[in-house]
């Protein structure tokens, strides 16, 4: 398992003066949760209309499905950046690190793993321990690398899995193209939906195909929109019921 965490969770913004100061708040913090995990568990559970649906009843069908809500909550009705403003904050906003953590290494030494660190001058001592107890905590309920976020959900900043955000991005892209156009237009070709997306180049018809090209390539982009839509539909069923990442 390997967890690097910058500054800033993408990387770009400066988070420790803002936290150094005793200053963040919702608007402060929520440049840094796009374009990560907690994003793409946000969008699985709007995409879910069992969630919805449990948040309209108030029932579950399981524990995993209760606490996910307790964490979310209702988000029906709610942009990510509301949600954030709203309630998200208070759940998540602990996660943002002041310190700068180089490498965390699953290499074990002497029953434990070795780290390293790095803390900006102007992060006060007491500040810096505390979040330094909170990295330690994180890393240790991550260092099976098959654990879930969801069994961990406030080591979302510096959480890491074979499932990436940019592959969760494409497969939610792909769900919801997929759902809008069958809605509008049952009969479409899934190979239409691959084309207009240019998810599969390779499968991707050119004026200059024979027929029997055309044909293998439409059926090629197919099965690539029916993996990919099979891969979304299995993170927001499984976010719903509490098991982020997995499809």
């Amino acid at each position: 398992m390997k967890c690097d965490f910058q500054t800033s969770v993408m990387g770009m913004l400066p988070l420790v003066p803002v936290l150094s100061t005793g200053s963040m708040t919702a608007v402060d913090s929520e440049p840094f949760i796009y374009g990560g995990y907690l994003e793409g568990w946000f969008r699985c559970l709007k995409l879910s209309k069992q969630y919805i649906q449990n948040c309209r009843t108030g029932l579950f069908g399981s524990l995993g499905a209760a606490n996910t809500f307790k964490l979310f909550g209702s988000i029906e009705n709610f942009s990510m950046h509301e949600w954030w403003l709203e309630r998200g904050c208070e759940n998540f906003g602990r996660s943002l690190s002041a310190l700068k953590l180089r490498l965390v290494s699953s290499q074990r030494i002497e029953g434990g793993c070795r780290i390293t660190l790095d803390a900006a001058d102007q992060v006060p001592d007491e500040l810096a321990a505390e979040e330094f107890k909170l990295l330690i905590q994180q890393i240790r309920s991550l260092k099976d690398q098959r654990a879930l976020l969801s069994s961990v959900p406030r080591a979302w900043s510096i959480y890491k899995s074979r499932i990436t955000p940019s592959a969760i991005k494409l497969y939610l892209d792909v769900l919801e193209a997929h759902e809008n156009i069958m809605h509008c237009a049952p009969g479409t070709k899934l190979w239409r939906i691959g084309e207009q997306m240019r998810l599969n180049p390779k499968a991707t018809t050119t004026s200059s195909d024979s027929a029997n090209e055309k044909t293998a390539k439409h059926i090629a982009m197919g099965q690539t929109v029916s993996l990919l839509v099979r891969k979304g539909r299995g993170l927001v069923a499984n976010a719903c019921e509490g098991l982020f990442p997995s499809y």
